[in-house]
């Protein structure tokens, strides 16, 4: 009788191998070998797959850990809402950075990863993401610094930020796919009923270890000799030890500050409002909009500089106007808050780029109905307030970016 072989074993058994194997490339080599392993790699589960390529994320996966975390992000967000303890444990997973979150979607969150979704990723990073990541570098990157008289007013928001634009598309898209959702629940309430959201807290913990900034860093973490503040932060605001501050120090790139300036750039906003004029043909609920964003003492929230020094008191919007504002902001945050996919808004389409198009028109039919949705909401979501500054129950990007640099403008 001949020995037994590995081809001899039923295919039910074949089927527990990729259990066993260590990496990405592992199953990829093992699948390719016979027709017999090809079936039994075929039939690996997709929390398997996750597993696999998170063992070699910082050799196929990078910027790693970001690559795969934003595949597993959404995924994870829908397990967090399940239980209130699966949300906490999310939670707690933030204070490791995006490290912890992987960990905990290769882990007890079993969240999941398909090959072929790992052949729609590598597509996407030649047509979404080196693109995407091309006009974040016109806003805060090396293209922004290179502007003729840089600082003698030739970029209009010129600033000192070190940025990494790679990693600032993904912690954009990160944030969408994460709580995303919860702006689809807020507009469409009838098909998303008794949908538990994840709370503002949950939230703030992801820009805080997710976003990881110095400013962060230093007016969240209390230590009366090495910082401005005289008093504790909310507990909220605060930021322990951990993961991206471990050691008690950040020597990272201004992730958040990036973002922020991102968002507001005048190199980055106008791509969407293309889509919202152009492409999608809708009219603004506000011409004249201003998308800095800030929480003032007496509960007025008002559009401002971003980072103006003084706030004026006088500067109150009429309730008619206000009303037409926010709105406005709650369109704009919902389209950068898409996630992944959600990027493609900003790409141009034109003729000989056909996909592209297509992508952006199927997104203009999104971009009308929010638009609709937003219409028919009587009042701005709640305030949440976090400290001296606030942001809002529901998912608002700029507010929560806000809160985590409380402390980076005087009175904040």
């Amino acid at each position: 009788m001949a020995p037994p072989t590995l081809l001899s074993l039923p295919p039910e058994i074949l089927a527990l191998l990729p259990d066993q194997l260590q990496t990405i490339e592992d199953l990829l080599n093992t699948g390719s070998t016979c027709r017999a392993l090809r079936n039994a790699t075929d039939a690996a589960r997709p929390s398997t797959i996750l597993r696999l390529a998170a063992a070699q994320t910082r050799i196929f996966f990078r910027p790693s850990p970001h690559y795969l975390v934003t595949a597993a992000a959404r995924e994870l967000g829908h397990w967090a809402r399940k239980s209130e303890a699966n949300e906490q444990r999310l939670a707690l997973s933030m204070r490791e950075g995006l490290d912890g979150l992987l960990e905990l979607a290769t882990g007890d969150a079993g969240c999941g990863l398909t090959v072929a979704r790992i052949r729609e990723l590598h597509e996407m990073r030649f047509s979404l993401m080196k693109p995407v990541t091309d006009i974040i570098d016109k806003c805060v990157g090396k293209q922004w610094y290179e502007i003729p008289d840089f600082w003698d007013g030739g970029a209009s928001d010129a600033y000192t930020i070190d940025s990494a634009p790679s990693e600032t598309l993904f912690h954009l898209a990160i944030y969408g796919e994460l709580f995303g959702p919860d702006l689809d629940a807020l507009l469409d309430p009838e098909t998303h009923k008794d949908y538990p959201p994840l709370t503002p807290e949950t939230r703030i913990e992801y820009i805080k270890y997710g976003i990881p900034d110095s400013a962060t860093h230093a007016c969240g973490h209390f230590d009366p000799k090495r910082t401005r503040i005289t008093t504790p932060p909310d507990p909220r605001r605060m930021v322990c030890a951990t993961g991206p501050y471990s050691g008690n120090e950040y020597r990272g790139p201004n992730h958040n500050l990036a973002l922020t300036w991102t968002i507001n750039s005048s190199r980055f906003r106008p791509r969407l409002l293309e889509m919202r004029n152009k492409v999608a043909g809708v009219p603004e609920f506000s011409e004249d909009f201003d998308p800095g964003w800030w929480y003032v003492e007496d509960g007025t929230a008002r559009a401002h500089n971003p980072f103006a020094m003084n706030l004026d008191d006088n500067d109150e919007l009429p309730p008619a106007d206000y009303q037409s504002l926010w709105r406005q902001r709650m369109w704009e945050n919902v389209m950068f808050c898409q996630g992944l996919e959600g990027l493609q808004m900003l790409l141009p389409g034109s003729v000989g780029q056909g996909e592209t198009t297509a992508r952006r028109e199927r997104w203009a039919d999104k971009v009308r109905a929010w638009r609709r949705q937003i219409e028919r909401l009587e009042c701005e979501p709640a305030l949440v307030k976090v400290g001296r500054q606030a942001t809002l129950v529901s998912p608002h990007l700029l507010g929560d970016l806000r809160i985590c640099m409380s402390g980076y403008v005087p009175g904040t």
